[in-house]
């Protein structure tokens, strides 16, 4: 007598990532969706097939957890969607906590692939969640983790040059970063990080008390993003986007007059997000985005779309594109 499928339990599932994991396990893995748990802070029926379980669960209010995770063997823990160092921490603290108390025996986190001693604020709520969860599954017995440092997004390269928006006029198409811009970004479609998770997910003991990686197969600087742009684009000459690389501070002032003249008016909330954005660019430069690792390649068996045939497929729809800053510029 066969045992029962391990039931999976995912978190984000409507979002940019956990919504393509979902589809996978689905649609690519064929998981029956009697095996798959949903908890969100907003449950509706409508975005998941019919048979799958749906439970509130609200990462900033664990009350509302234990029961949401009840009865999954494997938990996704998708990242919280918020810069806010302490609100994003505490929120993925609170969901751990939830799911040692519901008897989940594997939790799968989705962190970022900067370095574990990386500066870059982006990546201090992840370093922080990532010790906490290893101090909790270490001191319970059975309790497993895997940390998945998700490759940094095909379809965030935008926000990586400067918040830059290809439907601009010729005459202010300059990519404006602080210093980094040659150095390479393993850049990797969110599709394929969907999918790298979810087979993650079925095949969790080989995967148990690890941490990975899961990149792009090439990696491709802030400079050559902007090269490649301007060639799907048909830029020419003075058409074309030009990197013009900042002083720090120098080009937090500008990125926040920027926003300011778009819309934005808290002045000092603008700066802030800004300065904490900009560290992410020493981070760059010292490498840590150009770690190129074939776990990605090796769990999908192909090879992996290239930056220039994503970009192909974005800058279609040059609305889309500036859609995704907002989403990525949180």
């Amino acid at each position: 007598m066969s045992s029962a499928p391990p039931r999976i339990c995912l978190t984000g599932a409507t979002g940019g990532l956990g919504s393509r994991v979902l589809h996978h396990l689905l649609h690519t893995l064929s998981v029956s969706p009697s095996s798959i748990t949903i908890s969100t802070p907003n449950p509706s029926p409508k975005p998941f097939p019919h048979n799958i379980s749906i439970r509130h669960g609200d990462f900033l209010t664990p009350s509302t957890l234990p029961s949401a995770f009840a009865g999954a063997s494997i938990l996704l823990l998708v990242s919280y969607p918020s810069i806010a160092h302490d609100l994003r921490v505490t929120a993925h603290k609170n969901a751990i906590n939830a799911a040692i108390e519901a008897g989940v025996k594997h939790i799968v986190y989705t962190s970022l692939a900067f370095a574990g001693d990386s500066q870059a604020a982006v990546m201090q709520a992840h370093i922080e969640t990532e010790a906490y969860l290893k101090e909790t599954c270490a001191a319970r017995e059975g309790v497993k983790y895997t940390i998945i440092r998700e490759g940094i997004y095909c379809e965030s390269w935008a926000l990586y040059l400067g918040f830059f928006d290809p439907g601009q006029e010729a005459e202010k198409r300059t990519v404006k970063v602080p210093e980094g811009a040659d150095k390479g970004i393993a850049w990797v479609g969110r599709d394929e990080l969907g999918e790298g998770t979810a087979r993650i997910l079925t095949r969790g003991k080989e995967f148990a008390g690890k941490t990975v990686l899961l990149s792009g197969s090439e990696t491709v600087s802030v400079r050559g993003v902007a090269g490649l742009v301007s060639g799907i684009m048909g830029w020419k000459g003075e058409e074309a986007a030009v990197v013009e690389e900042l002083g720090m501070e120098r080009w937090v002032a500008e990125m926040v007059a920027m926003r300011l003249q778009g819309g934005e008016d808290e002045v000092e909330e603008t700066k802030g997000f800004m300065e904490k954005w900009g560290s992410t660019y020493p981070a760059i430069q010292k490498g840590e985005l150009a770690v190129v690792d074939p776990l990605l390649e090796n769990l999908l068996g192909r090879k992996l779309e290239s930056m220039e045939q994503s970009l192909q497929k974005q800058l279609k729809d040059v609305k889309g594109t500036k859609e995704s800053i907002g989403q990525y510029a949180k």
